[in-house]
């Protein structure tokens, strides 16, 4: 097992004892979907006769979400998923390049929700966990192909605004800063190598279902309770 994969692991741990510590927490489950962008990200690859810049176009976000909340305080574990095609070129030093990344992350959220009196409620967060970065390119000029994939640590800062429709259904839309280390790519049939990262941009709507928390334990049910 990998080292972000061990800490993706390790913190799933820790949320899972942290639900346990009180049973009136208000569980909830969500499901999100969304716009994703690598404005920062080119690779270069070297594979033998030069470097070839490879750029991402924009691309769409899925990803369910559940948790608990407690007062103004958010804890989840989120799945997500996220996909960016190789970015066209139109000019004569077209490179020739296609294909797309796809990458998937496991995350353990922290959010706090923020009342100042509005129907709509601001929030911000932050999250750490695991990222599989999947590369599968084509260049079809030196007929090399490029097809990899490894986990890496993952991070996120979150900030948006939330409306509740009611006490039980939440709207969510949130900007989502997630990114990896470094990541070292093989290109197949040869010693070569590659390094990439993966810093998105994530525009993110969610629907949030609420559980309704169990009520207190009432003592007079239980007339035993009440004996010295």
């Amino acid at each position: 097992m990998t080292i972000a994969a061990s800490l993706a692991t390790g913190a799933s741990l820790a949320f899972l004892g942290l639900v346990t510590l009180d049973a009136r927490a208000q569980y909830y489950l969500g499901g999100q979907a969304g716009w994703t962008g690598l404005p920062y990200e080119t690779d270069t690859i070297d594979h033998g006769v030069g470097a070839i810049p490879v750029d991402f176009s924009t691309g769409y976000n899925v990803g369910v979400r559940g948790g608990y909340r407690f007062g103004p305080w958010r804890f989840e574990e989120e799945y997500s998923y996220r996909h960016n095609n190789v970015a066209q070129y139109d000019d004569e030093a077209s490179t020739g390049v296609d294909g797309a990344r796809h990458t998937q992350s496991i995350l353990t959220n922290v959010i706090y929700d923020f009342d100042v009196g509005w129907p709509i409620t601001p929030h911000f967060g932050v999250g750490i966990g695991a990222m599989n970065v999947s590369d599968r390119l084509s260049v079809s000029a030196t007929r090399v192909f490029l097809s990899d994939s490894g986990w890496q640590f993952g991070y996120q800062a979150i900030a948006g605004l939330r409306y509740d429709l009611d006490a039980l259904v939440s709207l969510d839309l949130d900007y989502r800063y997630l990114a990896t280390t470094e990541s070292m790519f093989r290109i197949p049939n040869t010693n070569l190598h590659y390094r990439t990262g993966d810093n998105t941009n994530n525009f993110v709507a969610s629907m949030t279902y609420h559980f309704a928390p169990s009520p207190p334990a009432d003592p007079l049910a239980n007339p035993m309770s009440l004996s010295p």
